[in-house]
């Protein structure tokens, strides 16, 4: 059986996909979310909706940052658990 190390860098093992499902709560918000997303832009002229485009476009690649560093580091923070624990 390959290291858990091995299979992270193979792609095995893939956290984000294993995130679990939403709640019940989190799925209303982003449905009330995407309504009120879509009622505004029906009300926005083409000018409007590219600048609300970029708006999310923006939003969606700074929350892929965030993520993917809470993600580090929750990993290096197991990682010093560990440690703590072998010692």
């Amino acid at each position: 059986m390959d290291s858990i190390i091995n299979e992270l860098y193979y792609g095995n093992i893939r956290p984000v996909e294993q995130m679990g499902r939403l709640t019940p709560e989190a799925k209303a918000i982003l449905k009330r979310l995407h309504e009120n997303e879509d009622k505004l832009e029906e009300s926005l002229n083409e000018q409007e909706k590219a600048l609300l485009h970029a708006i999310q476009d923006d939003r969606l690649e700074a929350a892929c940052i965030i993520q993917e560093k809470r993600f580090r580091e929750a990993f290096i923070l197991g990682a010093r658990l560990m440690m703590e624990m072998l010692k």
